[in-house]
């Protein structure tokens, strides 16, 4: 239906947008563009979205760009991205005052939740006091502590009822039981547990070894499922960005949209604060394909490099305003992660990494590798930490 589908926005909320950038002005063949992309969403709900829709708002940011009207670029790159979901409806409605007063608006319901939220622990907790006068304040804060795992169901033949209830998973429990009292050292003839004599530090290190391993996992199945979406392994590497290593600052990422008119999968900051660009593409892609008896990259790979080179491109040419908001793209670099070995037909893991290897020796500033080499690399460097 239009006006609700997935991948494209088409709302009143963007209506208005649309109208008020044609109120701040624009040049007629902008202006034209944005009109076209009125007419198609229509005057009335539900309105009409779809790949139109984008295609129409690309072409007036483009047009805009190339007249050199950047605050008109910057608004057309606004209602792009709301249309695409990229950008989240308060802030666009905070940015331009939307429906007269959004910012007091949002600002009130952050209130009003936050004074529920606290009224809501407030009331738990009296009423724990009551219970038991005699609690400490030590009591008080574990009680308070198991409001973390507290889970909100639906009440079974009352519509609209919900029940709150304490609940922690078996597992969940078993392994916070094992790290805290029956985790031993390596040396089996000691058998000294961590809460005995290891220190602070060194439990949480066990901790954050232990949760990086089941990240790894986690990734790897994501990677090894055919059905897999970028965007689905996107939110996996998000999470884990330390799997990148020490090139990277694996607790920094750059914007997305750090560049009008693109948006990169990822942007890592170097240690010393230069950016690092990385591309994701499917796990289940073909990599190799043959010629002259020898195994060379697919268009798929070349395709990848080449929208990565664009990217770095369109860095460098943007490069005086990204250094005025202390961003430094003189040396910026960028990885390709595309394909697993497991989805090759005929190739083996040793031919695809042989050809990967060939071809990034004759690249610059560009680097391909498969997910496979990304896992493998970061359990490496989990098997260094144990």
């Amino acid at each position: 239906m239009p006006g609700s589908r997935s991948r494209t926005r088409s709302d009143y909320t963007l209506r208005l947008l649309l109208e008020k950038i044609v109120e701040y002005g624009l040049s007629d063949h902008t202006r034209n563009l944005v009109e076209d992309a009125q007419r198609h969403m229509g005057y009335r709900s539900p309105y009409r979205g779809g790949r139109t829709l984008t295609d129409l708002l690309r072409q007036a940011h483009t047009g805009a760009r190339a007249e050199g009207d950047q605050d008109a670029a910057e608004r057309l790159e606004d209602a792009l991205s709301y249309a695409t979901h990229v950008m989240l409806a308060p802030d666009l409605e905070i940015k331009y005052q939307l429906l007269g007063g959004a910012r007091g608006r949002h600002a009130n319901a952050l209130t009003t939740f936050g004074s529920l939220f606290a009224a809501f622990v407030a009331d738990k907790a009296r009423t724990f006091l009551d219970d038991y006068p005699q609690a400490t304040r030590d009591d008080l804060m574990a009680y308070l502590d198991e409001m973390k795992r507290m889970v909100i169901t639906d009440v079974a033949g009352a519509a609209g009822v919900f029940e709150l209830s304490r609940s922690m998973n078996e597992q969940a429990t078993w392994m916070t039981e094992v790290l805290i009292d029956r985790l031993h050292t390596g040396d089996s003839s000691v058998h000294v547990t961590p809460t005995a004599e290891a220190s602070a530090e060194e439990i949480a290190d066990v901790v954050l070894l232990r949760a990086r391993r089941r990240a790894l996992r986690e990734l790897d199945a994501v990677v090894l499922n055919r059905h897999s979406s970028e965007r689905d392994l996107q939110r996996a590497l998000e999470k884990n960005l330390w799997i990148f290593g020490g090139t990277q600052l694996a607790d920094r990422l750059g914007p997305r949209r750090i560049s009008r008119g693109i948006e990169l999968d990822l942007a890592l900051l170097r240690p010393d604060g230069t950016v690092h660009v990385v591309e994701l593409k499917r796990a289940a892609v073909p990599l190799l394909t043959h010629q002259r008896d020898r195994w060379v990259p697919t268009n798929e790979v070349h395709r990848a490099v080449a929208q990565a080179m664009n990217y770095l491109v369109a860095l460098d040419e943007d490069r005086p305003r990204l250094a005025e908001q202390g961003i430094d793209v003189r040396r910026a670099s960028a990885t390709v992660i595309i394909g697993h070995p497991q989805f090759e037909e005929a190739a083996s893991e040793n031919e695809v990494d042989a050809a990967l290897r060939v071809y990034n020796s004759h690249l610059s500033r560009v680097e391909v590798v498969t997910y496979q080499q990304v896992v493998k690399r970061a359990d490496r460097v989990l098997q260094l930490m144990e």
